[in-house]
Formats: structure tokens, sequence, C-alpha cells
């Protein structure tokens, strides 16, 4: 044993900084976390005082923080239908160009926006949605359609429509990559048998490619849950989670709990009912899933 020991320590010493880090930094917070929610903290003073299940209680009248479960579930629905099926549409496109460079080029062009950083990205549809100078109500405007201008962030009708449609045509990024390795998988006898069967575009996505990649549809089903549920990145940036609280989401109201107004043992509190929401959710949708697979 010493001598494997021995034999194995300078793998051992070189893992032990990536261990520690990793314990510092993604263990030891969300631990912290789950402690504070029990507390009730000021960041000021630094003083801890037990008070059990009050933060829970309190987040029952919290009227805030109610208000923004349903914007949530919006952006969460919303966000999950096309996070799996618009990649799913760009790479079936993708997969079926015959010509070889061609198909090249589309797979750069949609790994392109990947180098610009997301927080430019969200100034540039800031831009777009302003109601002054911004780009969609100015090509409103040369349509002709005046009466279809709103202040798309500014109006508590239409900011959660507005944060749904950021990011469109929503096929940047590595998820039409990851669908297409999947149906570059496929086995091309079975893909040439549907075709002599007569089956049409939509019967062979329906029922022979989706099937065969149901573990990326999983993938993406799963991290599309848990993004949805964490996320407050557009709230931060654009919204302040206005008008009034027609955009806010838990997970901002967490933050602003936190850094805003110093409670965090309330905001720990919050944060842990979101980690059990996402397990809960996300083990339940890998169980549907493996269901129909097995079926």
């Amino acid at each position: 044993m010493s001598r494997q020991w021995r034999e194995s320590l300078t793998a051992y010493l070189l893992l032990s900084p990536i261990v520690i880090g990793l314990l510092l930094f993604s263990y030891y917070p969300p631990i912290r976390g789950l402690i504070m929610a029990f507390f009730e903290w000021n960041a000021a003073g630094n003083v801890w005082t037990f008070i059990g299940l009050d933060n829970f209680k309190t987040m029952l009248h919290d009227d805030v923080l109610l208000a923004s479960v349903p914007n949530m579930l919006f952006l969460v629905v919303g966000g999950l239908i096309i996070g799996v099926t618009a990649p799913l549409v760009m790479a079936e496109m993708i997969f079926f160009v015959k010509n070889e460079k061609l198909k090249y080029l589309y797979r750069v062009l949609v790994l392109v926006p990947l180098v610009v950083p997301g927080i430019v990205g969200l100034l540039v549809w800031q831009f777009v949605y302003d109601p002054n100078v911004g780009l969609l109500n100015s090509l409103l405007g040369a349509l002709g359609l005046d009466d279809w201008k709103h202040a798309w962030l500014g109006e508590s009708n239409t900011v959660l429509w507005a944060l749904l449609f950021l990011g469109f045509p929503w096929v940047s990024g590595i998820g039409p990559l990851i669908y297409l390795a999947g149906l570059m998988n496929i086995p091309t006898e079975v893909i040439e048998n549907s075709r002599l069967e007569g089956a049409s575009p939509v019967k062979r996505i329906l029922y022979i490619d989706i099937p065969l990649i149901i573990g990326q549809v999983k993938f993406f089903v799963v991290t599309g849950l848990i993004s949805g549920l964490q996320a407050f990145g557009h709230q931060l940036v654009l919204t302040n989670g206005g008008p009034g609280y027609s955009s806010m989401v838990p997970g901002y109201h967490m933050y602003m709990q936190a850094f805003t107004y110093n409670r965090l043992g309330y905001a720990s509190s919050i944060g842990l009912i979101l980690f059990i929401a996402a397990m809960a959710i996300t083990l339940l949708s890998m169980k549907l899933i493996k269901s129909q697979e097995a079926s």
C-alpha cells in the first residue's frame, strides 16, 4: 500500500489544488447557504440569530415572491419549448444539406455568436426594444403599423413576451451541434429505409430522429429547467423586475434581498426552496423521459 501511495504521490499533489478549489468555491457556498436559511443574518454586523423556520414562513406572506412565481413559470415553460425545439429544427436542416462545405459553414455560423459576451447581446436587445429609437418600433413604423408600437420592456403586458423573445432565432451556440452529433450517429440505413417507405420529413423526425436522439433531448430539458429556475440575468440588466413586479422572478428577488437589503438569511431560504424545486423537477423529468425511452 505504501508503494502504491508513493507511486501515485505526484498525481495526488497535482489533484489537491483542484480538489481544494472545488470544495471552497463549489461545495462550501451552497452548504453555507443551507445553514444560513435557518438564521437571520445581517451582513453588516455579521450577527447570526437562529430563527428556525421563520424565514420559510415569511415566504408564504411575501407578496413580491408570490407574484414572481407565475412570471418564472411562464419564462421557464416558454424557454424550455424554444430551447428544445429551435436547435433541433436547425440541426435537422444542417443535417440534410448535401454540400459538405456549406454544412461546415452553417456549423461555424451558429458558433460565431458565442464569441460575443452575453452582456453585449443583452444590450443589443435593449436597443432593439427601445421605445423611441429602437429597431423594432422603427420597423413597425416603416411598415405603417404605428398602433403596434410599445415600450416593450416598460409595459406589464409585453415585458414577459419581450424577455422570452430575446435571442431570436434561438439557434446560436452549441445546441444545434449537440443535436447534429446525435443525428449523425443515426445509421444511414435507417434513414434510407424511411425514405423507401415513403415517410414524410415530419414523420421521420417524430418517429425516427427524436427517439434515437432522446439522450440529447433529455439533456436540453434538464439543463433548461435548472437554468430557467435560477436565471435572473435578463431582469438584472434590462428590467430590474419591473414595471412594478411584472417581470420579477424568485432568483432576482433572492438577489435583491441578499445584496440590496442585506437579508442574507432570508435570501438563503429562497435559494434553498429553488434548489429543492430544481432537484425535484429534474428528477421527475428524467424519470418521465426514461420511461418514454423504455417504452
